[in-house]
């Protein structure tokens, strides 16, 4: 019996684990703009790959040169991407921001957003997904030229 107990535990574990890989890209970014709003990094990290690959426009990360996008490799430099968005000078507008989540292909969403919407601080642009496997692997940050 104590078997059988241990085998029916396992089974809800599994069951998530297969509903985490079953979530589309639209999915999983619509949790990734949950937790942004939030501000809860490990929450938002936790959507990540751990190979992933984040592009940054120029000069968003402390350090990040101003010319040229920054290229983060690996979750833990990632991380430094969502640590500045979710910091005291980024987060209002991170937490306000109106989005658009929309399917792009098999593996892919399309998120555009906006920021500040009718003021002067107004940001907007699109941020571009590849998921696997439940996870992004590849995230594009793209502001809009006029900003």
């Amino acid at each position: 019996m104590r078997m059988r107990l241990t085998g029916l535990l396992a089974l809800p574990l599994a069951m998530a684990a297969s509903a985490a890989l079953a979530m589309t890209p639209s999915q999983v970014v619509a949790h990734h703009v949950a937790m942004m709003k939030k501000g809860d990094l490990p929450a938002i990290m936790s959507d990540y790959a751990t190979n992933t690959v984040v592009i940054a426009p120029p000069g968003l990360v402390r350090g990040q040169s101003a010319k040229g996008v920054g290229v983060f490799v690996g979750s833990v430099d990632a991380r430094r991407v969502f640590a500045t968005l979710t910091d005291k000078d980024h987060h209002p507008g991170v937490r306000t921001m109106e989005t658009r989540i929309s399917p792009g292909g098999v593996d892919i969403a399309r998120l555009k957003w906006v920021q500040f919407k009718g003021t002067p601080q107004q940001v907007s642009g699109e941020d571009i997904f590849v998921v696997r496997n439940g996870k992004i692997a590849y995230q594009a940050i793209l502001v809009d030229p006029a900003h």
